[in-house]
């Protein structure tokens, strides 16, 4: 009877690590975005990350990550997701201090935009956009009692359903179109950059209309109190500066508001603690012009392009290195070979980066002369690693102006090129650099005025390589 009683008890133990094992294997597939903020995250050794980020997507778009880690050195890891507000990011702090003490702890202020209290957050309807945007900071945490914790505070249903997408989004079971994009779509985490720059149209918008939707931010006691208990938390844990960062908004949506009712309030938090330094670089930045925005609908959501994350992230990096001091780590990335001044070619286990900037917007010329706005910078010719078969690699174009100004193109700016001609050249086998041709087109909007260097930059599992091409492009 016992031994019949044992089967059972471990046929039942199989079928339920079956289903866990099951259920986590498809979590993928009904999750809210492809790739989370978490699995960055969790990837990092224990207290390694020297500048954590909090806040919502006016960081992820606001902040260059890559050239901020590149200047200081330092590994900085994002926590901000689309729509986040403060009530999540304390959960998302919770979770974050567990495994790392920062040394720099940034939270971005839209945190605050949506004016809800505790109440009306939770009582929010189950199907509209803006609940389920929550799931952005809450799937992806391990499960541990911070994430039992916010299931229980945050979201409507039961533990169970709300530990698993899986469970919770059963509706979604039979969307096959959805599920087929989901499982065939490259899991690898891009961050991608604003290359779309305000319109005329908008930019006039925002000049002439009188009224906009949120004209006046309310920080409730609630969201005051979130933001205290994430400020102790990192205090305790041991974190040295708290900046407390607005991002710049566009001015002629800025001057019609009641743009006091956040400000006050965040200085008047910051000056009770001591801790905390207010960084307003709305005060920094007035009067940044629509090349600097992206073109989002005409509201109260401008986001900074990727010409304003350099603007901002270069000042940003100022004020940390007066107080902070990292051990050095070198990156993987095109933005920490340039912001350092790589002087010569990189080379990966002794290959190196052959390739030619062949036309700058359909020229030879070394130098092409651009006015701003009147035409893209468009670079066009080849790359590969000498004696290696060119693979579908990240093709990059840098431009160097100085190091407080360096644009590199993002997968969004980039078009291959066919180049059977390069594997004729070297007389190398059918198809071996057919495939090392490119085309990078870019908003010459994008660019301040000034004289930009050019290089090409390959990057590959191992390694960045970059090579200078002595041709020059002036934006005037």
């Amino acid at each position: 009877m016992f031994k019949d009683l044992g089967k059972i008890i471990l046929k039942g133990l199989g079928f339920l690590v079956l289903m866990f094992l099951a259920i986590t294997l498809l979590e993928p597939l009904f999750t809210e975005s492809e790739t989370s903020v978490w699995d960055d995250f969790y990837k990092q050794d224990q207290n390694s990350v020297d500048v954590l980020i909090l806040g919502n997507s006016h960081a992820n778009a606001g902040l260059d990550q890559e050239a901020m880690s590149a200047k200081l050195h330092s590994n900085i890891v994002s926590l901000a997701t689309r729509g986040q507000n403060i009530y999540q990011t304390y959960y998302c702090a919770l979770e974050a201090y567990k495994y790392q003490t920062p040394e720099v702890l940034i939270i971005e202020n839209f945190l605050f935009y949506e004016r809800l209290t505790m109440e009306a957050f939770i009582d929010q309807d189950p199907t509209i956009n803006d609940y389920m945007k929550r799931y952005l900071s809450f799937e992806g945490k391990k499960i541990g009692q911070v994430k039992i914790e916010e299931s229980q505070a945050f979201f409507k249903g039961s533990l169970i359903e709300n530990m698993f997408p899986v469970i919770k989004k059963h509706e979604r079971w039979t969307d096959v179109d959805k599920i087929k994009e989901r499982l065939y779509s490259n899991k690898k985490q891009v961050r991608q950059k604003g290359t779309t720059v305000l319109s005329l149209n908008s930019a006039k918008k925002y000049k002439t209309k009188d009224k906009f939707d949120l004209n006046k931010y309310v920080i409730h006691p609630e969201e005051r109190n979130a933001l205290q208990q994430i400020v102790d938390l990192a205090i305790e844990k041991g974190t040295k500066k708290i900046i407390l960062l607005t991002i710049p908004f566009y001015k002629d949506y800025r001057d019609k508001i009641d743009y006091k009712s956040l400000d006050i309030p965040l200085k008047k938090f910051s000056d009770n603690n001591s801790n905390v330094t207010y960084i307003d670089l709305n005060n920094v930045y007035p009067n940044l012009d629509r090349t600097y925005f992206s073109n989002d609908p005409v509201g109260f959501n401008q986001h900074l392009n990727y010409k304003g994350a350099i603007v901002v992230s270069n000042y940003l990096v100022d004020v940390i290195e007066k107080t902070s001091a990292f051990e050095s780590k070198t990156q993987n990335s095109p933005e920490y070979y340039l912001y350092n001044n790589i002087k010569k070619d990189s080379t990966i286990n002794n290959s190196r980066i052959i390739g030619n900037l062949e036309r700058i917007n359909g020229t030879k010329e070394l130098k092409y002369v651009i006015p701003q706005g009147k035409s893209p910078v468009v670079a066009s010719g080849w790359m590969a690693i000498k004696d290696v078969k060119s693979k579908p690699y990240e093709m990059f174009i840098g431009l160097v102006k100085n190091k407080n100004f360096i644009y590199i193109s993002s997968f969004s700016e980039y078009k291959s090129k066919d180049r059977k001609d390069v594997t004729k050249y070297f007389k190398k086998e059918d198809g071996f650099y057919d495939i090392s041709g490119f085309q990078i087109k870019i908003n010459s909007n994008l660019l301040e005025k000034g004289t930009y260097n050019l290089c090409m930059i390959l990057k590959n599992e191992e390694e960045i390589l970059v090579k200078k091409t002595n041709k020059f492009v002036e934006i005037n």
